[in-house]
């Protein structure tokens, strides 16, 4: 597994930023987890609240946050880090055109959280925009905490139709619960990416390594394989997307 590309797109281990790691010592202890679990490179995306927080202040935080990491992790042989964001829907998302400055390393991929109370049309026709107008692809975060939510089998449905990416996280194959609600995506055929979606060492590690034993046991080698690969393609596509705009 140590000669795999393994990427985590979803991953909240900067320093002194949201509700992931508290310091930079957390910070190099997660990356540490991580590399011992095979990951090569990592998506640090932190959580962005539209009608909560300041963008001036988010990004010089962020940017604050991301130097003192990788201070610490050049030329150290753990992950490769890359810039990300995790944006939570609002109401009219579909029609801003700042986005790329909350996408994977300024692409247009786009991790997108959703309010759990909005998962209707308005929702539907957002995102919709956001892959015509905007052109920006949005990647449904953990689509499986979802499941009891007002509006989930018409998101799956819309998903399904209009093809949309998702990501699930590596812990909740760890737990009956949402396990079952994995399960079904599975199934399915709805689950784009797996990722850790990590915020600590004690409460919330990351479980790459343990979560692709049990998709190669309970769905087949096929299934991790494409999971695998889908993250490894989206890395290809936002390196090669950033290049060619330099």
């Amino acid at each position: 597994m140590s000669e795999k590309v393994l990427v985590d797109i979803h991953s909240h281990i900067l320093p002194n930023l949201d509700d992931g790691a508290e310091n930079v010592e957390e910070s190099i202890m997660l990356l540490k987890i991580m590399q011992a679990q095979g990951i090569t490179d990592v998506f640090v995306t932190p959580h962005f609240y539209p009608t909560l927080d300041n963008y001036e202040d988010f990004n010089s935080a962020l940017l604050k946050s991301l130097k003192l990491i990788k201070k610490r992790t050049t030329n150290s042989g753990l992950p490769n880090i890359y810039l990300g964001c995790e944006m939570f829907y609002f109401v009219g998302i579909g029609d801003c055109d700042t986005l790329t400055d909350f996408t994977f390393e300024n692409s247009r991929f786009l991790l997108l959280e959703l309010d759990p109370t909005l998962i209707n049309e308005h929702l539907f026709d957002d995102i919709k925009k956001l892959i015509n107008i905007q052109k920006i692809t949005p990647v449904l975060a953990h689509l499986e905490r979802y499941a009891d939510c007002k509006g989930y089998r018409k998101l799956l449905r819309f998903i399904k139709k209009e093809k949309i990416l998702t990501q699930i996280n590596s812990s909740s194959l760890l737990y009956r619960e949402s396990y079952q609600a994995v399960k079904k995506l599975i199934k399915k055929d709805l689950v784009t990416f797996m990722a850790t979606d990590t915020h600590s060492v004690d409460k919330r590690p990351p479980h790459f390594k343990t979560a692709l034993y049990i998709i190669e046991k309970d769905f087949g080698k096929d299934v991790k394989e494409k999971l695998i690969e889908n993250s490894n393609s989206l890395l290809k596509k936002i390196q090669t997307e950033t290049t060619d705009n330099a």
